[in-house]
């Protein structure tokens, strides 16, 4: 059996009055919450801030508050049903960067997936506040090449969906000027919904946008003469994981629905990691990401 599993790429959007300190005070010291039988909470928590390396390690753990366990009892030479408390189901690695407001986790099948980990990861940080004016969400880094290639195979596009947030820390240059919009307006969260006259599509070059964006090296960038259209640079935003997005288009005569989710930024690494590794493996895609796409502060 393979030791390595897949991790995934998100940011975590501090709403409300939750910011960078309440966050990171919530994952050293969580609440654990219930969702259908079982209990989950943040264990093996340790924080490192030295030598210019800041980062959170911890794992996301599902258990059942009154478990049970089959023993034998060799005497009788029987099977017998024992209670065990906090028994656990699964846990989760994770690594949060509060540099890139980054979080890599480990997916793990049957019991803490993509959706799960992060539902049940932000009721946490919430309910440790008692839920009193805090708001946490976790977007996932879109993977460009893949999120461009399904784009481009589109014949035209007829609808475009985005709920977007503002950047902490960073900004891309292609969505600035929205980024700026939503800072001066003091708004949490933005949906920018784009519907087309039926049997015609929008009067937008998106897939252009993205695909010039998902060619980016370190040294070569993609800028825009004019700003991008509001509704162009939102999917772009949110594929940069401050947001989430769905485009609706054309494809051989028929629908399709592509959203921004579906083409998750991952790699693969131990599933049992030590922290350094982890944190080291993940800071160094975040700073790949970070420069190919030129994302500023």
């Amino acid at each position: 059996m393979s030791n390595s599993g897949t991790y995934y790429l998100g940011r975590v959007l501090k709403l409300g009055t939750l910011n960078q300190e309440k966050l990171m005070k919530a994952i050293n010291e969580p609440v654990s919450i219930s969702y259908r039988g079982s209990s989950w909470t943040f264990i093996d928590v340790q924080e490192v801030n030295t030598m210019g390396q800041h980062y959170i390690f911890g794992r996301l753990s599902k258990y059942k508050p009154l478990g049970e366990v089959t023993i034998v009892d060799t005497k009788r030479r029987t099977e017998e049903t024992q209670i065990e408390p906090n028994l656990k189901v699964a846990s989760s690695p994770f690594v949060y960067i509060p540099s890139h407001s980054g979080i890599a986790f480990l997916n793990v099948y049957n019991h803490i997936e993509q959706k799960a980990f992060v539902n049940r990861f932000c009721s946490i940080v919430e309910e440790t506040y008692q839920r009193f004016f805090v708001d946490c969400d976790i977007e996932l880094v879109s993977d460009l090449r893949s999120f461009s290639a399904k784009i481009s195979s589109l014949e035209g596009i007829y609808h475009v969906n985005a709920k977007i947030s503002p950047p902490n820390p960073m900004f891309g240059c292609l969505w600035a000027e929205l980024k700026d919009y939503l800072i001066k307006r003091n708004t949490d969260r933005m949906t920018v919904v784009e519907d087309s006259p039926e049997n015609q599509p929008l009067n937008t070059d998106l897939a252009y946008h993205i695909e010039r964006a998902a060619n980016q090296t370190t040294e070569e960038q993609y800028t825009s003469e004019v700003p991008l259209p509001i509704g162009d640079a939102a999917i772009l935003m949110a594929a940069d994981g401050y947001g989430h997005g769905t485009v609706r288009g054309k494809r051989d005569n028929d629908f399709v629905t592509i959203k921004t989710s579906e083409t998750v930024k991952n790699f693969s690494f131990d599933k049992n990691p030590e922290p350094e590794a982890l944190y080291a493996r993940a800071v160094e895609i975040f700073n790949d990401i970070k420069d190919k796409r030129h994302l500023g502060h």
